[in-house]
C-alpha cells in the first residue's frame, strides 16, 4: 500500500464512524433513525450496539410531542 492509500484510508476511517457513513450526512442520520426506531421495537436484552449521542438527539427531536397527554394527570 502506497503512502498516499495509507493516508487516504485513514481519513476514511476518521471521516467514519461505526454505520460506516460520514456522521451528520443524510444517510447517516437515516441509518440512525431506522435503528434506533428498530432497537426500541425489540426490546430484547441482547448485547446492545453503541448509538452516537448526537444520533439519539436527533431521534428523540424527531419524535411527535406528547406532553398535552400528560396535562391532564395532575
Amino acid at each position: 500500500m502506497t503512502k498516499l492509500q495509507h493516508r487516504l484510508r485513514k481519513l476514511e476511517l476518521y471521516l467514519t464512524d461505526g454505520s460506516g457513513l460520514v456522521p451528520h450526512s443524510q444517510r447517516w442520520m437515516e441509518y440512525w433513525m431506522r435503528e434506533m426506531d428498530a432497537t426500541i421495537a425489540r426490546c430484547d436484552p441482547g448485547p446492545k450496539r453503541r448509538i452516537p449521542i448526537e444520533a439519539i438527539r436527533a431521534w428523540a427531536q424527531a419524535q411527535p410531542n406528547t406532553d398535552s397527554v400528560f396535562e391532564n394527570e395532575v
